[in-house]
């Protein structure tokens, strides 16, 4: 018990030193969170972080973690804003999604084809998903140090981060579906088991969750309320499995339906607010202090120009979707980088699905280390470049004068 109680003391001391580091160097905290794992994996800790029993602690943790942060992220979706994104959200998220899935699953198909590297399909699809994937944290709080949150392109970006989070999440499902299921039958019942599972949580969420919620917030009991919140997200993620899908599928679907079920909007601000305090403060550094230590830090610098094309795909082919957007919707090209860069930083769900590949065995320790040796740096370059584009004047343009297509048809003459 006092070794338990030792680990996680200095696993969340050093996770909020390094953190808090990195924020005050103007980098995202998930990156000190991830290098604190690092240091903890270094030699003179091995002996003890890489025991049986402190290992399997931090890794419970992790997948604890995980899913209190996919039920954040599931909350944090607006179906009523989803369905009403614009167009060019929409064609944002498909071309920054597929662009870079493509780029990544080709390049290491080509690798694999050559001799080059030892790589299988489906951690080609892999490599291709986390390439993929926004991290839409790291890109609020970018576009709220330039106050553009609530700006044009800032709904552009969010409608389309939260579009690109559900992609994620489905081409997960499908992955573990394929290897679980034994093959491409399962695939073609997934569809059915999904929306088989939707409108079971859909019933529960909205029979039972709604008249315990009103039960209990008549008390004005605030615990008791998020309690409520996260057995039913419990419930969803273990209804889940049931149905043969993933738990991070289960508890993205039990956050969805919580935001649409609560209709008191204080209830659902103090709910989401709970959820971020303990996913923040408490479980979520674990997870990535795992993916630190599951870093191979001699692998990737052997193979340190397999990031570096990585990281350059996973940059170039969100820009090449912030280009063609302008040329189909005609959006302003001093407005490209800014939707290029705050689109680009990545660690956050791809981290979740590398980690799970990894527990799956569908990647090896080596090409996780070079995942998240991307996503470091991907999430350490978008931002710099987003001030950079900023200092030269875009931001201003943009936060006073951009209108989109959808800006033109919600301001009709009367």
């Amino acid at each position: 018990m006092e070794l338990i109680l030792v680990i996680v003391t200095v696993c969340l001391s050093l996770a909020f030193i390094f953190s808090e580091t990195f924020y005050r160097l103007r980098h995202p905290k998930v990156l000190g969170q991830i290098i604190a794992g690092v240091f903890l994996g270094l030699p003179v800790f091995a002996s003890i972080m890489r025991s049986d029993q402190v290992f399997s602690f931090i890794s419970s943790l992790a997948d604890l973690g995980i899913v209190f942060l996919m039920l954040l992220v599931g909350t944090k979706i607006s179906v009523h804003r989803l369905l009403k994104s614009s167009k060019e959200a929409m064609a944002l998220a498909l071309l920054g999604y597929t662009i870079p899935f493509a780029g990544g699953f080709l390049f290491m198909q080509a690798l694999a084809f050559l001799g080059l590297l030892d790589v299988g399909l489906l951690a080609s699809v892999i490599v291709g998903i986390c390439l993929a994937i926004s991290a839409e944290a790291i890109t609020i709080e970018i576009l709220m140090e330039y106050g553009m949150l609530n700006s044009s392109v800032g709904a552009l970006i969010m409608e389309a981060g939260m579009i690109d989070d559900l992609l994620g999440v489905l081409s997960l499902a499908a992955v573990i579906g394929y290897v679980e299921g034994g093959g491409i039958e399962h695939i073609t019942s997934l569809p059915g088991d999904f929306l088989t599972f939707v409108l079971v949580s859909y019933i529960l969420g909205f029979t039972v969750l709604p008249r315990a919620a009103k039960a209990v917030w008549k008390e004005k009991s605030e615990p008791a309320v998020f309690s409520l919140a996260i057995i039913f997200g419990l419930i969803i993620v273990l209804l889940s499995s049931f149905f043969g899908l993933s738990s991070v599928v289960g508890a993205f679907i039990a956050g969805v339906i919580i935001q649409l079920t609560v209709k008191n909007r204080l209830e659902e601000k103090e709910i989401v607010e709970s959820l971020e305090i303990v996913t923040f403060g408490l479980v979520i550094p674990f997870f990535f202090i795992y993916i630190g230590l599951n870093i191979n830090l001699a692998y990737t610098l052997e193979n340190i120009y397999l990031v570096l094309a990585l990281t350059f795909i996973a940059l170039s082919g969100k820009m090449a979707a912030a280009h063609m957007l302008s040329h189909i919707y005609h959006v302003k090209k001093s407005h490209i980088p800014l939707i290029g860069w705050a689109a680009n930083p990545r660690g956050a769900v791809e981290l979740v699905i590398a980690s799970i590949a990894l527990e799956r065995n569908l990647i090896g320790v080596e090409l996780f280390s070079v995942i998240v040796s991307m996503a470091v740096l991907s999430a350490i370059i978008s931002p710099i470049m987003f001030k950079r584009t900023c200092e030269s004047g875009s931001c201003h343009v943009e936060h006073h004068h951009l209108k989109t297509i959808s800006d033109k048809k919600a301001k009709k003459p009367p």
